[in-house]
């Protein structure tokens, strides 16, 4: 856990991080980033580019994802390339992003995510219902657009 911890951190300051699942995208990754940001644009967490930018070390959100991914893969998620593909993917869109692909995404990309996760999408689902105000705060929004509205005319 602490490895992956310092290994992301790394990963998103730029720096080599000692896992090889992340040093071979790092440049890649820094390439990007920085075109990005030339464009004026800001790095994405999601899909909205309203939200946030990704923490550069996990906040305690992004802690609590790891630590679900450790408890259910151990060390494993430091040397199998597919695990590999998710430490990579956390360490760029962050956390809160990786679980909402995994439990809500709709594209195929997202259920071969969801497929690759299995084992631990239900330690993920309980952090999701910890976090709720972070998990589903987009779908917060989406529902107050279904509440009813009062009546034109209703006064307090």
């Amino acid at each position: 856990m602490l490895r992956m911890d310092a290994a992301i951190s790394a990963f998103r300051a730029g720096l080599r991080s000692g896992i090889q699942a992340l040093d071979a995208e790092s440049p890649l990754v820094a390439r990007e980033s920085r075109v990005t940001l030339s464009r004026g644009g800001m790095p994405l967490r999601g899909t909205s580019q309203t939200e946030p930018r990704v923490p550069r070390r996990p906040n305690k959100v992004e802690l609590a994802v790891l630590t679900a991914l450790a408890d259910t893969y151990g060390a494993e998620m430091l040397t199998n390339s597919s695990l590999g593909y998710v430490l990579r993917l956390f360490a760029r869109i962050g956390g809160v992003a990786l679980v909402q692909r995994l439990l809500f995404g709709e594209s195929a990309s997202d259920q071969q995510l969801s497929m690759m996760l299995t084992a631990a999408r239900t330690a993920l689902t309980q952090v999701s219902t910890i976090f709720p105000d972070v998990f589903f705060a987009d779908a917060n929004a989406v529902i107050v657009g279904f509440r009813p509205r009062p009546p034109a005319g209703f006064s307090e």
